[in-house]
């Protein structure tokens, strides 16, 4: 069951973050340097009071709470090219008291196979709540972008 609704959540994920905020840019493609700024390196600029990576912002996409766990997803952006490299989503288990750091990324293969692994880590409700998110966040996306129109 975990499997299948895995591939749900990344069909979903895959159609909006695709057609969403920036259709123009929609091929570019997260570097291995920017996915280890979102799973790792955030985590010591927050904890240490670092400045932003320079040329790199952050867009909020907003918290969704979903029983004992709460997902942040934010978009970094390329300040330059004015693009999206990929997502970050820190998760946070009140029931195991962690914080993770996540990256989504666009049009890496590999990057999105080390995304998977650090979902898979996950027990079953933690990964149940983030599928609940996620299809919450998309549903949200897909209506602000107004990719579908009324008749």
């Amino acid at each position: 069951m975990k499997k299948i609704t895995f591939i749900i959540f990344f069909l979903i994920t895959s159609f909006s973050f695709s057609q969403n905020l920036n259709a123009s840019k929609a091929h570019s493609k997260t570097t291995v340097e920017e996915y280890n700024y979102m799973t790792r390196g955030y985590k010591i600029q927050i904890s240490s009071g670092l400045d932003m990576k320079s040329g790199y912002s952050f867009d909020n996409l907003g918290t969704i709470i979903k029983g004992n766990y709460s997902f942040n997803f934010q978009i970094l952006k390329r300040n330059e090219l004015k693009e999206m490299a990929g997502i970050l989503i820190i998760a946070n288990s009140k029931v195991s008291g962690k914080t993770y750091y996540l990256a989504l990324p666009f049009n890496n293969d590999i990057l999105l196979s080390h995304f998977e692994s650090d979902i898979n880590r996950w027990d079953e409700s933690m990964t149940t709540a983030f599928v609940q998110a996620m299809s919450e966040l998309t549903s949200k996306m897909i209506f602000n972008c107004q990719l579908f129109t009324e008749n």
